[in-house]
């Protein structure tokens, strides 16, 4: 089992300093570069729409269970996205939406905490861009629905967030109603392999040549290799050094010689 450090929402400790709790949770087998794609696609999507340049960072997916998970939705606007493989819950929580929504209107303070109608129905278009984003996470999606907080902490499996950093300060939360499966194949053998037909080559000679030199070769200019008439050649298997070898003719096609055992090419 592998464990992922995470830390909680930021508090306020006894002298007022900013404080994150820290945890190990278990790590889910939900892919990073599933993750990672998800995070690019919001990080597009929101640039887009809110007409400026931004960053995002990802928090590894771990498993709910290990978590507080009444302080991932308790006061979060969620929205559930059917998915083929699973649904997919997103969460923005209520301090996220404000920042999303005064990043939206060029507000960089609010004298209200509540989200106006306008404001709500800016949210709800930011929000809309999202569902389409679930694909690698849940395979085909379908309709997108408003859900409750206390059914999404109680069918949430798998959970990562998606942050944005810099000027805009928000968190955007998947959580994941079933863990992916994790993939166990049976390992290759040399008799999986004897079909495979690799390409080869040999090299049997070195050089090195300036740029401008190489700018000026035409036909018939002649370029003086470093490597020495009857020197060893090497072995090429998918363009990856073998073994080295003598380099030469049998009958009217060339020809390679091995001299020593491919475990001592170098």
């Amino acid at each position: 089992m592998i464990a992922a450090l995470t830390f909680g929402r930021v508090r306020r400790g006894a002298k007022g300093q900013v404080e994150r709790g820290i945890a190990f949770a278990s790590r889910s087998n939900l892919p990073l570069s599933a993750v990672c794609l998800v995070a690019n696609g919001v990080r597009e999507q929101f640039a887009r729409m809110l007409g400026r340049e931004l960053e995002t960072e990802v928090l590894d997916p771990v498993i709910v269970g290990e978590l507080p998970s009444t302080a991932l939705f308790s006061d979060a606007i969620v929205q559930r996205v059917s998915g083929r493989l699973c649904d997919v819950l997103i969460a923005v929580r209520r301090n996220d939406a404000l920042s999303l929504v005064g990043a939206a209107f060029h507000e960089t303070e609010r004298s209200s905490a509540q989200l106006s109608l306008i404001e709500r129905a800016t949210l709800d278009r930011l929000l809309a861009a999202l569902p389409p984003l679930c694909v690698p996470l849940c395979g085909p999606v379908g309709a997108a629905r408003a859900e409750e907080a206390g059914r999404a902490i109680s069918e949430a499996v798998t959970y990562f967030e998606v942050r944005f950093i810099g000027a805009l300060r928000a968190t955007i939360a998947f959580a994941l109603t079933a863990d992916p499966q994790e993939d166990v194949v049976a390992g290759l053998a040399l008799d999986d392999l004897l079909d495979l037909e690799l390409e080869c080559a040999v090299e049997c000679a070195r050089g090195a040549i300036g740029l401008t030199a190489l700018g000026a070769l035409t036909v018939g200019t002649t370029w003086l290799l470093e490597t020495r008439l009857g020197a060893w050649g090497t072995l090429l298997v998918e363009r990856i050094p073998f073994t080295r070898g003598t380099c030469g003719a049998r009958g009217d096609r060339a020809a390679f010689i091995v001299d020593r055992p491919a475990a001592a090419a170098a």
